[in-house]
């Protein structure tokens, strides 16, 4: 039964507090991954201090559309594919079947209502080479355990009538859906609290520094952090910084394989509500749905300008008016609903489109969670980390795939 509560809010007096001496681990990050993962291993007991920067879910984890993204989408695909690419993303896929089996039980984990909706979601296809490409796309979702099918023509007119009639087909994908990004995040949070778990916010990380056996006041802990609050001592250190985690983990001489991307969303007014399911594009960047407040959220990845931190990256007109254009012909009926904010945040991603996860060998102790499609993953993966931090016989090992260590 979908639950109608919703979750307290953190206070500032709480996050203002003192920042304790000593701890066992320290999250650097308050987005979803930091969050989720503070609950989790706060739920087994463990002793948890999560430090952020600004204000929780302020950045990647807020300003997203909120979308389950369990279909193979365009980023992931390359041309020619081989048998290693297709193996790729088959794993991939399972990845997502298994995320998704997360959210259908999150808002009863977390005794509240997080907006979590499975309404299927649409893969179009303009042309038929880009059918082509669902067609092969639906293959390897279907052997990894992902139910997709393609529909064309009257078929596809009579399942899905507001689309562009002269479309050459469309994948859907009952398991896909979004949640509320606004609230995933700082419910999370408030639960981790609940369990024990310390929340400072406005507490920026400086340096990491990994201490000697003889380092004067260590007192066997294995980092001191230094803080724009003072100091930590702790034993285990999770950086979840999300855009920032490469930086923060080059401090430690750690080189991540990752980059850097902004992206735009754009929000629309409220129009009749009839749009269900969540629309994506195969062959150009587009996610499309409507909310229960009727808007319609459109976004898909087009690019937003760097701005050095701590500005916010800012919006370009031509990704705007290019995201628009590819929603309206897809959904004609937009040209009639007018656009009303548009906001940019920043995705972080993987070279190899994996998440990166676990302790490095090279520097004990030091954790990093970081994923690319981090809303749709995000919990799964923290929960991962979680099992294998609180594992006492060493059972819940990561895929060596997600390994910190590996180059690219």
């Amino acid at each position: 039964m979908k639950s109608n509560v919703l979750a307290g809010y953190l206070s500032h007096e709480q996050n203002s507090e003192e920042l304790p001496k000593s701890v066992d681990v320290l999250i650097i990050g308050g987005g979803l991954l930091g969050t989720s993962l503070a609950y989790y291993l706060s739920k087994e007991k463990t002793e948890v201090l999560l430090l952020e920067r600004d204000e929780i879910n302020r950045e990647a984890s807020g300003t997203n559309a909120g979308s389950f993204h369990f279909q193979i989408a365009l980023h992931q695909l390359t041309p020619d594919m081989t048998d290693s690419e297709r193996v790729r993303l088959s794993a991939e896929v399972k990845l997502q079947v298994e995320a998704a089996k997360l959210w259908d039980g999150i808002e009863a984990e977390l005794d509240a209502d997080l907006g979590v909706h499975f309404d299927g979601g649409f893969m179009v296809a303009e042309t038929q080479e880009e059918l082509q490409v669902l067609g092969d796309k639906e293959r390897i979702e279907n052997e990894a355990g992902l139910e997709s099918y393609i529909l064309t023509g009257a078929e596809m007119h009579k399942f899905a009538p507001f689309l562009a009639q002269d479309l050459a087909g469309v994948a859907f994908c009952p398991r896909e859906g979004h949640a509320n990004p606004l609230l995933v995040g700082p419910t999370y949070a408030f639960r981790a609290l609940e369990n024990g778990a310390k929340i400072r916010t406005h507490c920026t990380v400086e340096s990491v520094e990994v201490l000697e056996k003889s380092s004067p006041g260590s007192v066997g802990f294995r980092f001191r952090v230094k803080t724009s609050k003072g100091e930590v001592l702790c034993n285990r250190v999770v950086n979840a910084a999300g855009a920032w985690t490469m930086e923060l983990a080059k401090q430690v001489g750690l080189n991540l394989p990752m980059g850097l991307s902004g992206l735009h969303v754009n929000v629309t007014e409220p129009s009749e509500y009839f749009l269900k399911s969540m629309i994506q594009h195969i062959g150009r960047r587009l996610t499309l749905k409507q909310t229960p407040n009727n808007t319609f959220i459109i976004g898909g990845g087009w690019p937003a300008k760097y701005e050095a931190y701590p500005k916010r990256y800012s919006n370009l007109w031509s990704s705007t008016a290019g995201n628009l254009a590819v929603a309206l012909r897809v959904l004609p009926m937009l040209k009639d609903v007018k656009l009303m904010r548009t906001w940019s945040g920043v995705w972080a991603y993987t070279k190899d489109f994996k998440p990166i996860l676990g302790e490095s060998r090279k520097v004990p102790g030091y954790h990093v969670a970081m994923v690319p499609t981090g809303f749709t993953l995000g919990p799964m993966v923290a929960q991962l980390l979680a099992n294998y931090m609180t594992s006492r016989d060493g059972s819940s090992e990561l895929p060596k795939e997600f390994s910190v260590d590996r180059e690219i």
